[in-house]
């Protein structure tokens, strides 16, 4: 007889499941979320109704939340900070404020809920250091009782390794993904950045209605964003997907270092990048040198990970903290004051 809690149990289950066409359909739109139903129709060899049907039953689950524009920042003059809280004096109402305050800034690019010592997560693209501490001040004035602790880190480099895991055994890797090195400065309009604009946080909106909106041709549009793309500005188009509503979690394990030289920093990337749990790599400037953030679909899998990157460089290691990521809120890569 199935009881109370085993419904629930079940059906909860039910609900974090990935089939494996689930899991093909998330891998193409990894690769590129901007392509068409017509052209990711014929890759998964389905119609696209079934295509339209299957998207549809991501959004409805929640695993799928949207697609976001991934544009190199850095080319524009900008660097990543990075904001760990914890928040006091907790309560539903004051957190949704703090929220929606964070949604709305147009140069916070990324919010996640997090555990450990931290509540929050937050990532603020600024053109220099003043820019992000008038930031930092006007969020204490604004939420004074609720900041009870905070540390910031800059984000100096990121090596974007993926989820190859979705259809893959294995991972090869001839040439790393770098975000975040230096980057010569490029000149772009205003139609460049009302374009990159929106579609930083709908990258799948389409070249007639991105028209419309700003006053310009289809043919420009697209042909715009190609030149963005072969600029190096737009580096990909992404989907934004709900992990706390599949069979995986994803951590990040921050690592402080000691007598590390770049030889051995080389060494740590060689061994990191063919594990398949690892999506990025991440070099810090603060508090931490170095970021691991990786997806498991056990507790199990995410010790065996910790054991054995901490014992195979146990010389370097002074200290490391562990942080589980859940919700995440916002994902921007486009610094809002551009514009505004």
């Amino acid at each position: 007889m199935l009881t109370e809690d085993s419904y629930h149990k079940n059906k909860e289950l039910k609900k974090k499941t990935l089939s494996k066409s689930d899991m093909i359909l998330l891998s193409k739109l990894e690769e590129d979320s901007r392509q068409s139903l017509s052209q990711l129709a014929v890759k998964l060899r389905i119609s696209q109704q079934l295509l339209a049907y299957r998207l549809k039953s991501l959004k409805k689950r929640k695993i799928l939340s949207g697609f976001y524009t991934q544009i190199n920042f850095p080319m524009f003059g900008y660097t990543k900070y990075r904001l760990l809280v914890r928040i006091s004096d907790y309560s539903q109402k004051k957190e949704k404020e703090i929220i929606d305050y964070l949604i709305h800034h147009p140069n916070v690019q990324w919010i996640i809920e997090c555990g450990g010592q931290w509540d929050y997560i937050i990532n603020f693209i600024a053109k220099n250091v003043v820019q992000f501490d008038h930031f930092l001040k006007e969020f204490k004035n604004k939420f004074p009782k609720q900041i009870q602790n905070y540390d910031v880190i800059i984000v100096i480099e990121f090596i974007e390794l993926g989820r190859s895991y979705f259809t893959k055994k294995r991972r090869d890797v001839n040439r790393l993904s770098y975000f975040g090195r230096d980057y010569k400065s490029i000149k772009v309009d205003s139609t460049d950045l009302n374009v990159l604009h929106l579609i930083s946080e709908n990258a799948r909106m389409n070249a007639a209605e991105i028209a419309n909106k700003i006053g310009v041709s289809f043919n420009t549009v697209s042909s715009r964003i190609n030149k963005l793309k072969e600029k190096g500005i737009i580096r990909a188009f992404k989907p934004l997907i709900n992990l706390e509503n599949t069979p995986y979690e994803t951590y990040k394990a921050a690592f402080k270092f000691q007598n590390c030289t770049e030889q051995k920093e080389n060494e740590i990337i060689d061994y990191l990048k063919t594990d398949m749990r690892v999506v990025a790599l991440i070099k810090l400037l603060g508090k931490w040198d170095f970021e691991i953030e990786f997806e498991v679909d056990s507790g199990k899998s995410m010790m065996d990970f910790i054991r054995g990157f901490r014992d195979k460089f146990k010389d370097i290691i002074k200290e490391f903290e562990l942080i589980p990521l859940y919700h995440e809120f916002k994902y921007n890569y486009f610094p809002g004051d551009l514009i505004s």
